[in-house]
């Protein structure tokens, strides 16, 4: 089984997603070495707040248990369900619907709201387009892997892109990651391999995106966890892409990303959708180096959420 690049590049994001939950926003690397060591693995780790006892970290996810998605997660189905109900368009209007029923009062969500979220449900209220805030951190990203497999050989992938960013974030720090992360999963998808196109957008971009991108792929650090002590595990995209091309460039399959990821600490579910996305895009679906079949059985509403990919993703 390999799944088509785009389905596959779908689940591939919310598996990734799913499996950083239990040590999400656990901002302690020893402490998290020591959870994979005594389990085999951090991934898919049981939501436990005894793990971030006397460390720094914040046990966001009280109300989840393993196997479901965080908010980033939850997001990225809210954009899909309802571009498959848009007949696979981006609908801004509906959009924001989709986004406030689904995680404002009333909704069925439950779980950890983000500041970009909560800045986003307060302007749908108000009618205020585009129902963005001001900020750069990871939930800007959330709805790009649907973006990229309806768009990623139209002419208006870029402002579609830009649009579906906006209805959390705007911000033009959080534009220019967009951007870049909508070209490598582009990149992706066409069949160029992860290192050609981890270098290929981070020439795309410019300034201080690009030279904190080359840095992450040039640094002679190897270890995406002493690389993260770096630059930063905290949710800003500065920090965060950086940390993103580090796990991608220096991964040897789906599962090494996913893990490597979640070593490195701090915001891994929110660094995971697009680290995630790009390696099942390349990888596909129960391959040597893809995702592996136990994790997307591990997922909680698989067979909807597959369905979705697949209705999302089709060529």
């Amino acid at each position: 089984m390999s799944g088509a690049p785009k389905s596959a590049m779908l689940l591939g994001a919310l598996v990734a997603d799913a499996a950083s939950l239990g040590l999400h926003w656990l901002y302690d690397p020893d402490r998290i070495a020591s959870i994979a060591a005594q389990r085999g693995a951090a991934t898919f780790a049981p939501v436990d707040a005894a793990f971030f006892d006397g460390v720094p970290g914040y046990f966001a996810h009280a109300d989840r248990h393993a196997g479901m998605l965080t908010q980033y997660g939850e997001a990225l189905c809210v954009a899909m369900r309802c571009m498959i109900a848009s007949d696979r368009a981006f609908n801004d209007s509906a959009q924001r619907a989709a986004f406030a029923a689904y995680f404002g009062p009333g909704g069925a969500y439950t779980g950890y709201i983000d500041r970009p979220t909560r800045g986003a449900l307060d302007k749908i209220a108000l009618d205020q387009v585009p129902s963005g805030i001001d900020d750069d951190q990871n939930p800007a990203l959330t709805r790009l892997p649907a973006i990229v497999a309806v768009y990623h050989d139209a002419p208006d992938l870029t402002a579609q892109a830009e649009a579906a960013m906006q209805i959390t974030n705007v911000n033009a720090v959080a534009a220019a990651y967009n951007a870049v992360f909508a070209d490598l999963l582009c990149r992706v998808l066409n069949g160029a391999p992860i290192a050609e196109a981890l270098v290929a957008a981070a020439d795309g971009a410019t300034g201080d995106v690009q030279a904190a991108l080359r840095d992450a792929l040039t640094t002679p650090e190897t270890d995406s966890t002493a690389y993260a002590g770096r630059v930063g595990r905290a949710c800003h995209l500065p920090t965060a892409g950086p940390v993103m091309f580090h796990v991608l460039r220096h991964s040897t399959s789906y599962a090494d990303a996913v893990e490597r990821n979640i070593l490195a600490g701090g915001d891994s579910a929110g660094r995971s959708l697009m680290i995630g996305a790009a390696m099942a895009a390349a990888r596909g679906i129960a391959t040597p180096g893809g995702i592996p079949l136990d994790w997307v059985l591990a997922l909680s509403d698989g067979a909807a959420i597959w369905d979705a990919c697949r209705a999302l993703g089709r060529d």
